[in-house]
């Protein structure tokens, strides 16, 4: 296990080593200094928590712990003070010391606030680099697309992420929606605030309004506790109502009140609150029919789609499949720890040109599924679905005839007077089968009636 660094700041050698001999050596990574100008200069080697004194000649800590502040905010700082400066110790609270312990040193103290020092430290830190992770995993890079309309999306994300415009995503099913809210919050203004997600159509009619704006105690039945709603969670940061158009009539109503003024009211509760939220809405539906049907309140939709981006579908941008496959391959590989380093130009050929009706969602599932069952270090035909390889035929401009399926006419087959083994009859009948097939493994597997599996382990057999 990694030990925490400790770094210990005083200008008496007895009391470094004091407080370096209570300090457990299995747990902290002890270094000492005797001024502050020595400490300072090695704050680049990432110490967890730092025990300082106050009265230090030269540069003393109440000054060393204004630099540590400018540098790294988030350090812990225990100040170690004589109990006569006490007044000088609340001075160091207020410029944002962690805890300060006067001497002489109580053991059990010193300990008790280390450990607690370097979990908050420890805690901090993972935040940050979660965040830093955030917004890694929802920049552009992540949304996949060379297409001219996956550049219009690209060119409508930057123009909102300095503004606090509703934003609003249309796109069918699949197409990565809230990635794109994700990717608005995490590279936006509001990327150190909260992001709060909610599917609309997923929640109950009679739920909704408690989902979205909380409750107090004893609103309905089952409400044995106040509870807090996705708007007072969201503050300060984005709300992504996501399949807005199955949002009830009574929620539309509060909804729009909120955006209009930015107060609501729990249920049940009469105190008027208030939120700063951005919002992102997205749906699959048309939204401008719903409106018209009446079943989508006008004024809500011109609330909400203030700045709108239509998301295609992926049947529309088939040039970037090359891109999201080897984007999803890439990410499996790694996730399965699988050793494949290639895929087979028919698989491509066979992903492109299918129509994709669950969008980048479903190929992304598909390129899963594939590479967990593949068993050679190749992605082949083989790993595809049913859905994608019984509707594929290849290009073949001298004769499509010769890829339709078709049982092996045995009678194309030329026998020799003498009796032929069965495995070199059945080489013999995958060979004429992959020739008739234009070497298609898929059909020739299908042609001859077997499973891709067995064909595949036959051509490995008969070295084919």
């Amino acid at each position: 296990m990694e030990k925490y660094k400790i770094f210990i700041v005083d200008d008496q050698e007895n009391v470094r080593k004091l407080i370096s001999y209570w300090i457990d050596r299995d747990i902290y990574q002890i270094q000492e200094f005797e001024d502050g100008y020595s400490f300072l200069n090695a704050l680049e080697d990432q110490p967890d928590a730092v025990c300082l004194d106050i009265m230090m000649p030269g540069m003393d800590g109440i000054e060393v712990l204004k630099q540590v502040r400018l540098r790294k905010p988030d350090l812990p700082v225990i100040m170690v003070t004589a109990a006569e400066s006490l007044d000088t110790a609340v001075e160091a609270m207020k410029q944002g010391a962690y805890d300060f312990i006067t001497k002489p040193i109580d053991r059990h103290r010193l300990r008790a606030s280390l450990k607690k020092a370097v979990e908050k430290h420890s805690m901090t830190r993972e935040i940050t680099m979660l965040r830093k992770a955030l917004g890694t995993a929802f920049s552009f890079d992540n949304i996949i697309g060379k297409s001219e309309a996956m550049k219009r999306v690209f060119s409508k994300i930057e123009n909102v992420l300095e503004t606090n415009i509703n934003v609003f995503i249309n796109g069918e099913s699949g197409t990565g929606k809230e990635m794109v809210a994700r990717a608005i919050h995490f590279q936006g203004i509001r990327k150190k605030g909260p992001f709060e997600a909610v599917n609309c159509g997923a929640i109950p009619e009679n739920l909704q309004e408690s989902e979205f704006f909380g409750h107090e105690k004893g609103a309905f039945t089952s409400a044995v506790t106040s509870r807090i709603g996705k708007i007072e969670t969201a503050e300060g940061g984005t709300l992504f109502l996501d399949e807005v158009g199955e949002m009830s009539s009574s929620l539309q109503i509060k909804l729009l009140r909120f955006l209009q003024d930015k107060t609501f009211e729990r249920v049940g509760g009469s105190r008027k609150m208030t939120a700063d939220v951005r919002i992102i809405s997205a749906t699959n539906k048309d939204l401008e029919n719903e409106v018209k049907a009446g079943r989508f309140r006008e004024d809500l939709y011109y609330r909400l789609v203030v700045f709108p981006i239509l998301l295609p579908p992926l049947r529309e941008r088939k040039e970037d499949i090359p891109s999201l496959v080897g984007h999803f391959f890439e990410k499996y590989i790694r996730e399965t720890g699988k050793k494949i380093t290639a895929v087979d130009s028919d698989v491509m050929e066979a992903l492109i040109r299918y129509p994709w009706p669950g969008n980048v969602r479903e190929l992304e599932n598909i390129i899963f599924r594939s590479v967990v069952s593949a068993d050679t270090n190749r992605l082949m035909m083989v790993n595809l679905p049913d859905t994608i390889t019984g509707r594929f035929v290849p290009n073949n401009p001298e004769d499509k005839e010769m890829h339709r399926m078709s049982p092996v006419n045995t009678d194309d087959i030329i026998f020799p007077e003498k009796i032929i083994p069965m495995p070199e009859l059945e080489k013999k009948a995958m060979q004429h089968a992959l020739r008739i097939a234009q070497g298609n493994l898929s059909l020739a597997a299908k042609a001859l009636a077997i499973g891709r599996a067995t064909f595949y382990r036959k051509l490995e057999k008969y070295n084919l």
